[in-house]
């Protein structure tokens, strides 16, 4: 209702679809440095030493919710508050699926062709 008060509406919905399996060996993985933000992950980036910052020498942290014990809780939610909105958009044939369980620029060049956009932005 917000959109069309200013004569807008929605076209395309992508839904990026990767397996609960694959979020949950990326996103329990993952490592950051506070201070830099710099991002590590224990299987497709490590840090040099466990748990320690290759450039500052200083701990990595791990954020609350990406643990193994709150994941599964945290994608629960995602699934139960993304799902009916995929089902009404679905309903309204907008939904574009995405595979994204790939290299990040294989993703960016499906959602282009499921947009239909050529080129680069």
């Amino acid at each position: 209702a917000m959109l069309a008060t200013k004569g807008k509406q929605i076209d395309d919905v992508i839904q990026l679809d990767v397996p609960d399996e694959i979020l949950t060996e990326r996103i329990t993985g993952r490592w950051i440095h506070k201070k830099s933000g710099r991002s590590y992950h224990t299987k497709f980036n490590p840090p040099k030493e466990a748990g320690i910052d290759d450039i500052t020498g200083e701990s990595l942290y791990q954020r609350k919710d990406d643990t193994a014990e709150v994941l599964p809780k945290r994608l629960a939610n995602y699934h139960e508050s993304t799902t009916p909105v995929i089902d009404y958009y679905t309903k309204a044939a907008k939904v574009k699926i995405i595979n994204a369980n790939d290299k990040m620029s294989t993703v960016w060049q499906r959602m282009k062709a499921a947009l239909g956009i050529d080129g680069e932005r």
